[in-house]
């Protein structure tokens, strides 16, 4: 619902059609996890946004989908015990004793 609309299509195309020939985009719908608002898109709709795409000459491909049982998938790897990114504090210069590490 945030940018999956046919109309979020025809403008990329344009955008593209804009900057020259030969584009192809790869569709990769959103895979959820814990703690974004983000929800994956339905198939209808990634087909839609395909469709719109290749009618307006832009090759598209839609991406199979993996790692939805492990939070993992195109930049959204996550594990179980780290729920936020990791911190330096920059007043202190950190040695490797400083630095923990799970295994």
């Amino acid at each position: 619902g945030v940018n999956d609309q046919v109309e979020h299509a025809v403008e990329l195309a344009e955008l593209l059609h804009e900057w020259g020939r030969g584009h192809h985009v790869n569709l990769i719908p959103f895979n959820p996890i814990e703690g974004s608002d983000y929800q994956r898109p339905y198939k209808k709709a990634v087909l839609a946004f395909a469709g719109a795409l290749e009618s307006h000459k832009i090759t598209t491909s839609i991406r199979q989908t993996r790692g939805l049982d492990a939070s993992a998938a195109c930049g959204q790897l996550r594990n179980e015990f780290q729920k936020s990114p990791l911190r330096i504090d920059s007043s202190n210069s950190s040695s490797e004793s400083d630095i923990a590490v799970a295994s």
